[in-house]
């Protein structure tokens, strides 16, 4: 098998897709890994021995936004009305009661 290139990165035997892959870069020497190991462990052997003047500096990409909350909700004063819904073979209509407002049924008659 050649070589398989990911991200930048060429690998010999490349990781299975079901391995999530990390990037993690030193803006101080410019150092970039990616991993699957744990990222608080790779960063610590990597500021251990970085040759970069005044020590490493993790690059830490911005979060996305946090997503909105729905609006408060609100229970509805349910202006209640009969809708007929059927009629039976009998000739007998069904009716529904129903808010105006929701829509929600809320029994038959």
């Amino acid at each position: 098998m050649g070589l398989v290139w990911l991200d930048r990165v060429h690998f010999e035997n490349p990781p299975s897709r079901a391995t999530a892959l990390i990037e993690i870069v030193c803006e101080a020497c410019g150092w970039l890994a990616i991993t699957s190991q744990p990222p608080h462990q790779v960063w610590a052997e990597h500021a251990a021995a970085c040759s970069a003047v005044g020590g490493a500096v993790r690059y830490v990409p911005e979060l996305p936004p946090v997503p909105t909350l729905l609006p408060e909700v609100r229970a509805c004063t349910h202006r209640l009305v009969r809708r007929q819904i059927a009629v039976t073979a009998a000739g007998v209509k069904r009716y529904a009661v129903v808010c105006e407002l929701c829509g929600r049924r809320l029994g038959s008659a």
